[in-house]
């Protein structure tokens, strides 16, 4: 798992690694500039490099990338810009030592061309919205881009929140952001992925959460990470040993969503779907997959069927497609009432959740941690009754918060999906995907996968991590096959593997 941090956590380590390890913050600055140098001289063949500084240290790595290029034969221009006496110890010695050099620092920004302009004029530490001169350096950074320069950003595209990825007044539109020794928060959220372009994380030294007993806020799953959460396969296993799934999903008219979230739940590895849906989806569901059980409802529905499908069942789902009439209502009621075993809820089973009390009392009353619920923001705001404004600002908190009041697993879908749990205050953040993905059915098909890798394995943190990560990668294949702008659900689950 890769962690990511926020500021405080970076600085934290920042600090304990110099005050209790003994690695001098000068030696970290070169060792990171060291590595932004490598980036930059495999991702870019520079010949006249501008380097922006701050006072902070991030400044001071810039200072420091600046001299070892010119040490290489490239043709550098340094700008600090009138920073009022705030400079820190280190970066006051890397300009002293420029200095010494015979190197000149302009102090108002250089006009010229340049292949590359070096950000480093704010890092992770900045709080507030940029203003005055900050605000002109980045502009003209921006424009720099504009006219063909590339952008290497240090830790962070200066004016990018590294926690929230907000946009502080403006931002630097980053080519490529050399981070140090973990990525942060900000390079993950939205506009701040956008701002920080190709993404490239290098060791410096610094230690993390096992030396300094500070956890990260945020846990991401890695392509190595796959193999080791797959459900085991057992090579004499049969379809009942892949577990069995039921499936409540589908409406008149919305037929789709129950053959889409039914097909996910199979490529996922389980062994056996039943569907309970409205009659007139019968054929339809009969001819699209035939691999699916079946059981149909008309105006009323056999109380015993559902009951005895409800007891054979290892896992359940509840939502895609299903509506919000009474009928929808009724079933649901029925499934959450059975309050243990492992329940995907998603999409309009959220909604009736979100309007209707006793079905909300009865989601708090299931087991802890059995339920996963999928909510996109707008199916969010209603189950847990908050401003969009306020959900998007601070999406880590309102997820975290409405996992411990369900008593459950929550995927925060978005751009950005974050995961988490009842019973802890790490959160799992999706760092791949697509806007691709964005597209009819591209929901139900997660919460097939998740569906499908429960009743493998029956441990729901584990099954969620995965699918997520799986229903992302899928996508990414999806892209690179359809292009982004071609991508369907369906397309998602044939690219599954």
């Amino acid at each position: 798992m890769l962690n990511i941090v926020t500021a405080a956590e970076m600085k934290a380590y920042d600090r304990f690694t110099i005050e209790q390890v003994g690695l001098p913050s000068l030696l970290l600055m070169e060792r990171a500039a060291l590595e932004a140098v490598q980036v930059i001289l495999q991702q870019f063949h520079p010949h006249k490099v501008l380097i922006v500084a701050g006072g902070g240290n991030n400044g001071g790595d810039a200072l420091a990338v600046g001299r070892i290029l010119a040490e290489k034969g490239k043709t550098v221009t340094f700008f600090m810009p009138s920073l009022d006496g705030r400079i820190t110890e280190e970066t006051l010695k890397q300009r002293e030592v420029l200095l010494r050099l015979g190197f000149s620092i302009h102090n108002h920004f250089p006009k010229g061309e340049y292949d590359i302009v070096v950000d480093g004029l704010f890092g992770i530490g900045l709080s507030r919205a940029l203003e005055g001169i900050y605000l002109d350096t980045v502009a003209n950074i921006n424009a720099l881009k504009a006219k063909g320069a590339a952008i290497v950003s240090l830790d962070i595209p200066s004016g990018i929140c590294a926690d929230s990825g907000r946009i502080m007044g403006d931002a630097v539109k980053a080519d490529v952001t050399v981070t140090f020794q973990f990525p942060k928060a900000g390079h993950y959220f939205y506009p701040g992925k956008k701002y920080t372009g190709n993404l490239f994380v290098r060791s410096v030294g610094i230690v993390g959460e096992k030396h300094a007993k500070i956890p990260s806020s945020y846990l991401a799953f890695e392509d190595a990470d796959l193999v080791v959460n797959l459900p085991e396969r057992n090579p004499a296993g049969n379809k009942g040993t892949f577990g069995k799934v039921l499936l409540f999903a589908g409406s008149k008219d919305m037929c789709g969503a129950a053959v889409l979230c039914a097909k996910a739940v199979l490529r996922a590895g389980a062994g056996m779907v039943k569907i309970i849906t409205c009659e007139e989806n019968r054929i339809i569901i009969q001819e699209s997959i035939p691999e699916a059980m079946l059981y149909t409802y008309g105006e009323t529905y056999d109380e015993k069927e559902i009951e005895k499908a409800l007891t054979w069942a290892d896992v359940l789902i509840a939502g895609p497609g299903i509506g919000g009439g009474d009928t929808a209502r009724r079933l649901l009621e029925k499934f959450l009432r059975q309050g243990q075993k492992p329940f995907v809820i998603d999409a309009d089973a959220i909604n009736l959740i979100s309007k209707e009390r006793n079905l909300k009392k009865l989601l708090k009353a299931y087991e802890p941690g059995k339920v996963i619920m999928t909510p996109h923001p707008g199916e969010f705001i209603r189950l847990t009754e908050k401003e969009m404004d306020e959900y998007l600002t601070a999406p880590e908190t309102a997820v975290l918060e409405a996992a411990k009041e369900f008593q459950c697993i929550m995927v925060g879908k978005n751009a950005t999906t974050l995961i988490a749990s009842y019973d802890t205050d790490r959160i799992y953040m999706n760092i791949f995907g697509n806007d691709g993905m964005a597209t009819a059915g591209s929901g139900d098909v997660l919460a097939g996968i998740i569906g499908g890798l429960l009743a493998q394995q029956r441990e729901p943190m584990r099954a969620v991590i995965t699918g997520v990560y799986l229903h992302a990668k899928a996508g990414e294949k999806a892209a690179d096959l359809k292009s982004n702008y071609g991508v369907t659900a369906g397309d998602m689950i044939e690219s599954l593997w």
